[in-house]
């Protein structure tokens, strides 16, 4: 281990270049912490690069910036100072070095000075040695994870809801996530298949879905998958995200999927949003309920809220059922059209105190065969 005593760390590097990496991994850096050294980054020159680590103990992520490297080294630096500073200094080319516990950045016009804690004290990214891998396009991760996440709990009292459920059945791999009520599950079969299946399944935290559907936004090439028994690792180019897995079990889902939902209401997915969103502006805001009228051919959404007001709106739809009146949160059946591509869904319903069942409505051309998304939503009870 190269300590800050004994060298003293030398590189250029353009603005860009390190704004960029700085942006990268800063979002792993903790907001709060006792561990003084945790608010740090480690910097750390070498071969031509100079490669970037944060870490909340949790969640840590690095990555590599191309620099010119004089003399290698590593120190941790004060994060937000660090990102800051950067940010708002001219698009050129920087001189960076440290020397002691001291890192100073100088541009044309300036030098600035941070005081740095030694890199012996920076904790050690874990070592994940994949039990099994995959890789997926990031368009394909962004999908999963984008169709799940709004499904995510945040209460702490039932930890393993906190994140999703990463799930490998039959070369099919499975996001599933609930809060108790509601609860998304999105699948797909990668193209290049998966080695080594985990043994068991995995829940990935909140937190890293979050940072890892930021990066996604990044990512030009396939994303590497590596699973352990406590880690997951995402590897998106030069950039690498490793968090701890939350232990389970994850509830048994498939037996809250109901089997009986025979009743099929079709409707176009942007009229059905966009008449939610008004007709919700009078939804108490507490429950957000809205009744859905369900008649033959016809869907009428119906609010009324004591003190507030009522509406109502009508919507052309395909139903050949019983008649049906059935009450929901406006809210969560907005977040489920939202993440929904195609442009009809299809919501099965079987009775008023059943949870309902909503999907994308096959159609001729379809979605990929290789990916799926059905969302499952709790009704509200109505006032009879």
């Amino acid at each position: 281990m190269i300590t800050a005593q004994e060298v003293a760390m030398k590189f250029s590097i353009a603005q860009t270049e390190f704004f960029d990496a700085l942006q990268v991994v800063q979002s792993a850096v903790p907001n709060r912490t006792t561990l003084p050294v945790l608010s740090n980054i480690l910097l750390e020159a070498r071969d031509d690069r100079i490669e970037l680590r944060a870490t909340d103990l949790d969640l840590a992520i690095s990555t590599i910036a191309k620099a010119s490297v004089k003399d290698a080294g590593t120190l941790t630096v004060p994060a937000k100072k660090l990102f800051e500073l950067v940010r708002k200094l001219p698009k050129e080319e920087l001189k960076v070095e440290s020397k002691d516990l001291t890192l100073n950045v100088g541009s044309k016009s300036g030098r600035y000075k941070f005081l740095c804690i030694r890199p012996e004290e920076f904790p050690a990214l874990p070592k994940v040695e994949a039990d099994s891998e995959l890789t997926l396009a990031p368009d394909l991760l962004e999908r999963l994870i984008r169709k799940t996440i709004y499904s995510v709990s945040t209460d702490e009292t039932r930890p393993a809801l906190n994140g999703a459920l990463f799930q490998i059945r039959d070369d099919e791999l499975r996001v599933v996530a609930t809060d108790g009520h509601r609860l998304s599950k999105a699948t797909c079969k990668p193209d290049g298949g998966i080695s080594n299946p985990p043994k068991g399944d995995v829940i990935v935290p909140l937190k890293a879905l979050n940072q890892v559907q930021r990066l996604l936004a990044m990512a030009k090439d396939s994303v590497k998958i590596g699973i352990s028994k406590n880690h997951a690792r995402f590897v998106l180019g030069d950039t690498t995200l490793t968090t701890k897995l939350i232990e389970g079990p994850f509830p048994n889902y498939e037996q809250v999927l109901p089997k009986q939902n025979n009743k099929h209401l079709r409707v176009k997915r942007d009229d059905l949003a966009q008449a939610l969103e008004r007709v919700s502006v009078f939804s108490d805001s507490l429950t957000r309920q809205v009744k859905l009228s369900i008649r033959s051919n016809r869907l009428t959404l119906v609010v009324q809220t004591p003190d507030q007001g009522d509406a109502t709106e009508e919507l052309e739809a395909k139903y050949d059922s019983d008649d049906l009146d059935i009450g929901y949160n406006a809210a969560y059946l907005l977040d489920i059209l939202r993440t929904i591509d195609s442009e009809e869904v299809d919501v099965r319903l079987n009775t008023p105190v059943t949870a309902g069942l909503v999907a994308p409505a096959p159609t001729d051309k379809g979605a990929s065969a290789k990916e799926d998304l059905l969302c499952l939503v709790m009704p509200l009870r109505l006032a009879s």
